[in-house]
């Protein structure tokens, strides 16, 4: 099989006939240089900037003689764009024309001319959908890899930005950025990243979670290793804490590691606003986080077993709200909390203004209508009610699917084991989240390991003049923020 470039023209039009057959997108074209010599140009349509190849690529070309189309030591060639390069191997030159680049052979030169005029249809920069917040930038990424690395190069004005490029995914070629700050992000860290994802093995990377997946150390867990950000200024507080970023072209998100478990309990409205407000905010999520997690399983406990915990004041209506249901408490909220996950998907897939609605008059109709037909008891749709809002307020998609999983674990326990089960469920979570690891570093850091001074940016949030110091969660090389 043909590898490098040949000087005959007709070899190299055969080998990309068969490399490219049945493939009407990829144009192959043959164009006559001033002194008769003949050209072939290989592109892919839609990939490729057509106007200015027309107006300025192959005009220009036209007007040269063969041999002043290369320089003399024919490493350069004489066209009128600011990116092109040389090459005499085939494979090369096939990736350069999958990925937008007009190629160019010509007869009797045993390189070929790729010459980088990439335009495709893209979306523009939008607002976040999953991660919204009052203050700041509204930006996000989008799914064209060179966008989202400009978007950062913006903001971040120092040569010390570094961006390392792998190819992953068997069939699909996709490009994959690691992106660091030097001086800053832990070497190791970045070097582990590194050697992951260049082992992947896989026909196609869709989105950086495939990637989370592939390189996760313990794949029996359902808690995130690394955090999914769709914002360019989450990112950017990430690479300034000494984390190392990863990007896959054709993906909106980015992925940051190493990360700790509190670490997807933190937004970036925290920052924007007074630190004593933004300390509340945390602690209210974490007080969410208790009550999405337990909250129904404690109420299967303590209607099974432990009703004589309950005040006699409220203990009389809770039993006559009781007496008209004929299933146990597991069953009762089994069928609101399925109903409620069935809501909360459908409410994914639809349009927004077919989403809004059924969202409302779904909760509203379904839970009343539960009531009166005597499924449910009244005091289990406030309990499903606030259980839900509980786990709205955590700020990570990821995370939030990650309690939604675990609390009907909880809640089966419960039903079995009564409080017992909702403590054995606890203790399993934290012995579980103490040995998990994020990049080698420990997941339920600064607890445990105990870190005193990571706890100042952790449960709260301190003033921005407190925060001298760069927490210890990616190991940074500069400890300190400023230079004072």
């Amino acid at each position: 099989m043909q590898e490098i470039v040949s000087k005959r023209l007709d070899d190299n039009f055969k080998y990309m006939n068969e490399k490219f057959s049945d493939s009407p997108d990829v144009k192959r074209q043959k164009l006559i240089l001033k002194d008769g010599t003949p050209v072939l140009l290989v592109y892919v349509e839609g990939l490729v900037d057509v106007s200015l190849l027309q107006r300025d690529v192959i005009p220009n070309l036209m007007q040269l003689d063969s041999s002043n189309v290369f320089d003399e030591s024919m490493q350069y060639a004489n066209l009128p764009s600011a990116n092109t390069t040389l090459t005499d191997r085939l494979e090369v030159l096939m990736t350069y024309v999958l990925i937008g680049w007009p190629i160019l052979f010509i007869n009797g030169f045993d390189r070929a001319i790729a010459v980088n005029l990439i335009k495709f249809e893209k979306r523009s920069i939008s607002e976040a959908k999953n991660e919204k917040n009052v203050k700041g930038s509204d930006e996000a990424f989008i799914e064209s890899i060179s966008v989202n690395i400009a978007t950062l190069r913006r903001t971040v004005k120092t040569n010390r930005l570094k961006i390392k490029m792998i190819t992953t995914g068997d069939i699909t070629n996709q490009t994959v950025a690691l992106i660091y700050i030097e001086d800053l992000a832990n070497p190791q860290n970045i070097e582990a990243l590194y050697r992951k994802i260049d082992e992947i093995s896989y026909d196609g990377l869709f989105d950086v979670s495939y990637i989370e997946q592939l390189i996760a150390d313990n794949q029996i867990t359902p808690f995130p290793h690394y955090m999914t950000t769709e914002r360019p200024d989450r990112t950017l507080s990430c690479l300034l804490e000494g984390m190392v970023a990863i990007m896959v072209d054709g993906s909106s998100n980015a992925l940051m590691a190493p990360v700790t478990f509190f670490s997807f309990f933190q937004a970036p409205d925290d920052y924007n606003g007074n630190w004593l407000v933004g300390s509340l905010i945390r602690l209210l999520r974490m007080f969410g986080l208790v009550i999405a997690l337990f909250l129904p399983a404690l109420y299967i406990a303590i209607v099974s077993y432990h009703y004589y915990m309950i005040p006699l004041n409220l203990l009389i209506p809770l039993a006559e709200s009781r007496a008209k249901v004929p299933f146990p408490p597991i069953i009762e909220v089994l069928i609101l909390e399925t109903t409620l996950e069935m809501l909360r998907e459908a409410t994914i897939r639809l349009p927004t203004y077919i989403a809004m609605s059924l969202g409302v008059v779904g909760g509203l109709i379904i839970g009343q209508a539960a009531v009166d037909a005597g499924i449910v008891s009244n005091i289990i749709i406030i309990v499903v009610s606030i259980t839900a809002i509980a786990s709205f307020i955590i700020p990570n998609y990821d995370m939030a699917l990650t309690v939604r999983y675990i609390r009907f674990i909880v809640m089966f326990f419960a039903s079995i084991f009564g409080i017992i089960g909702v403590v054995i469920c606890a203790v399993f979570i934290i012995a579980h989240l103490v040995v998990l690891e994020s990049l080698g570093e420990p997941y339920f850091k600064p607890l445990f390991p105990f870190r005193l001074n990571d706890f100042k940016d952790t449960y709260l949030r301190p003033s921005l003049k407190a925060l001298r110091k760069r927490s210890s969660i990616a190991n940074p090389i500069d400890k300190s923020r400023g230079k004072k």
